[in-house]
C-alpha cells in the first residue's frame, strides 16, 4: 500500500448544496414583510400552507406539496379575484377565459366558488428570484385582469 497524504483541515472546503424549499418560501415570505410563522396557515409532513396579505385586502395563498418527494416537490401562489355568482356564472366563466388569454406567465383558475390568478412552480432549482418573479407577475396583472373582465361583464366593477 503506497503512503497516505494528510489534508490539513484547513484545506478541507465544504461544498454548499441547495435550500430546502420551505426555507426558500419563508425567507421568500420574510422579503414581503411577513413572518413566516405567523402566515403559517397549515402544515403537515407533506405539505404548508402559508396565506400572506398582499395590499388591498387581497391574500396571497402560497402552498408548498409533496414535500416527502423532492423530485415532486411543487409550489402553488394565487390570489382570489372575485367569486363567482350562481347566477350569470357561465357568462362570467366563459368572459374569464377570454380576457386569460391576455395574461403572461400565469393563469387563471376556478378554485370552489373563486376565481384566482396563479402560478405553479417545480420545486427542484427553485430559488428566490424566480419566485418574485412569478408574484410580481400575478400582482402586476391581478388589477388589469379586474378591470378588463368588469368591461368584459359591462360591470362597474367586480364582487371581491
Amino acid at each position: 500500500m503506497g503512503k497516505i497524504k494528510k489534508f490539513t483541515l484547513l484545506n478541507i472546503k465544504k461544498i454548499a448544496g441547495g435550500k430546502e424549499p420551505s426555507h426558500i418560501l419563508e425567507e421568500f415570505i420574510l422579503r414581503l414583510g411577513h413572518d413566516p410563522d405567523t402566515c403559517l396557515a397549515d402544515e403537515s409532513p407533506d405539505h404548508s400552507r402559508w396565506m400572506i396579505q398582499a395590499g388591498d385586502g387581497t391574500v396571497l395563498e402560497m402552498l408548498l406539496e409533496g414535500k416527502k418527494k423532492p423530485s415532486e416537490t411543487t409550489i402553488y401562489m394565487g390570489i382570489n379575484i372575485t367569486t363567482v355568482p350562481l347566477r350569470g356564472g357561465n357568462e362570467m366563466i366563459t368572459a374569464a377565459l377570454e380576457v386569460a388569454d391576455g395574461l403572461v406567465g400565469i393563469k387563471v383558475s376556478l378554485v370552489g366558488h373563486f376565481l384566482v390568478l396563479s402560478s405553479s412552480l417545480g420545486a427542484s432549482g427553485l430559488d428566490i428570484e424566480e419566485l418574485d418573479y412569478h408574484y410580481r407577475l400575478i400582482i402586476a396583472q391581478q388589477s388589469w385582469f379586474r378591470d378588463s373582465l368588469a368591461d368584459e361583464l359591462g360591470w362597474e366593477e367586480l364582487p371581491k
